[in-house]
């Protein structure tokens, strides 16, 4: 009887596994489209596959072979990822390139060589490895995850997506689908206009007024597809760590880098040793760590030919903090250092939107009166429906609502019962259409032919 039983769960657990796996293939499958669909599909697809043949090689030649030999691999597969980034860049515009797949693709088979050739993932388990490296949820902006955490969250046979990751994956979803489409994309008109606005009809109010809306776009807007990330993946069974962290309401500028785009400033010191937000002692090596650090993020978020000025002043910033700054900030009233940081923040915003230096500097000379016409303008642009997006973006970036937590158990169970509603609806219509056909087709089997 108890080898009976041990066959039986042996065999229930091997049917898990096999269902589990075709999960995964799907999942890969879908990923593949998805990438294929996008720019440079194909090219992208092909470095991934490259990753995954080194990958193997790493794995497999590591404990008999010189450690010459796997590091040259590893170089190889590192050189080639990053000159796949860099002709993707070449190739697409800067909010194409942002979202179309390649920093995060670039990222995660970077990664995955680097933990490979560290020990730390191995090829045991090929289609969880695959599926890491071209997972398309996280595709477009993150979150980026080491492959130890996905493994470890990856659908196991053990545990199925229930009724309660539905609940949660629909909310994020529907989160980020409103920070994106009605939140980012209302924000970027404005932005759009006043940024192509010629030297003498700019003024200081207008200024100012696109330097905040594109501040609260380029945040609603990374973190709303942070947010859809996150609830697909609970679709599916994946599990994805949060990636923004309110930064806007950090009290220094190396305390709001270590809010945005978590995952992204972890990959940064985890795997190139460049930390962004770390408290290392300052010197010339750590400034130049933080300049090529901020290169990348800029390259990432986008950034045109203001992309090496903004690392500059980025990098300058938590250089000077670093350099004790922090403790004079630390003995500031609070208000002052979220203002502080506020301010830091919305130029550097300027910079990395601006189409050249020139432009940047026209900016913000105008947003601090230097140049610029001394009417005011911004009411052209302030109609109610941005009035609307704008009072609700900064509410929801800020400091809002700690209240709010709370509902989020009552939120979800409310999702819970709509969703619970909507398929007993449609099962109740389904059968009855289907009784009606039936009884329909029996009628004709029992009446006699006329």
């Amino acid at each position: 009887m108890y080898s009976l039983t041990r066959v039986l769960r042996s065999s229930v657990r091997a049917a898990a596994g096999a269902a589990d796996g075709i999960a995964t293939a799907l999942i890969i499958a879908g990923s593949a489209v998805y990438i294929a669909a996008g720019p440079l599909g194909w090219f992208l697809l092909g470095s991934a596959a490259l990753t995954m043949v080194l990958a193997a090689t790493i794995d497999r030649i590591r404990s008999s072979s010189s450690r010459t030999a796997t590091m040259s691999l590893l170089v190889i597969g590192i050189a080639v990822n990053g000159a796949v980034l860099i002709w993707a860049r070449l190739h697409l515009d800067g909010r194409a390139f942002a979202f179309a797949g390649p920093p995060v693709l670039t990222c995660l088979s970077v990664a995955y060589l680097i933990d490979v050739y560290r020990g730390e993932a191995a090829l045991s388990r090929p289609l969880t490895s695959m599926l890491y490296v071209v997972q398309f949820p996280v595709l477009a902006a993150g979150p980026i995850v080491r492959y130890r955490d996905f493994s470890r969250f990856h659908r196991r046979s053990d545990r199925d997506v229930t009724l309660a990751d539905v609940t949660y994956g629909v909310r994020r979803l529907v989160i980020g689908l409103v920070k994106v489409m009605f939140v980012a994309a209302v924000l970027a008109d404005p932005v759009d206009v006043i940024f192509a606005l010629p030297a003498t009809k700019l003024t200081a109010d207008a200024a100012w007024l696109a330097a905040v809306c594109f501040s609260l776009q380029i945040y609603f807007q990374f973190s709303g597809f942070a947010d859809i990330a996150i609830g697909i993946g609970r679709f599916v069974g994946l599990r994805y760590p949060e990636n923004f962290r309110r930064p806007y309401v950090a009290d220094s500028v190396r305390e709001f880098w270590r809010r945005w785009a978590v995952t992204s400033i972890t990959w940064l010191r985890d795997y190139l040793s460049l930390p962004i937000a770390g408290r290392d002692a300052p010197s010339l090596a750590l400034y130049a760590n933080l300049l090529v650090g901020f290169t990348l993020i800029g390259l990432w978020l986008g950034a045109g030919s203001t992309l090496l000025i903004w690392a500059i002043y980025s990098a300058t910033w938590l250089g000077v903090e670093a350099i004790g700054l922090d403790v004079w900030l630390d003995r500031t009233p609070a208000p002052l250092r979220h203002l502080y940081v506020l301010l830091v923040m919305i130029v550097g915003w300027v910079i990395l939107r601006s189409d050249t230096a020139a432009h940047a500097l026209l900016m913000v000379q105008t947003m601090i009166g230097m140049k610029g016409t001394w009417t005011l303008t911004a009411w052209r642009y302030l109609s109610p429906g941005l009035w609307f997006v704008l009072i609700s973006a900064i509410l929801g970036a800020g400091p809002l609502i700690s209240w709010i937590s709370r509902w989020r158990v009552s939120l979800d169970a409310t999702t819970a019962a709509i969703l619970m509603m909507i398929a007993a609806t449609f099962v109740f219509l389904w059968r009855g259409v289907t009784l009606v056909f039936s009884a329909a087709a029996w009628r004709r089997r029992v009446e006699p032919p006329r």
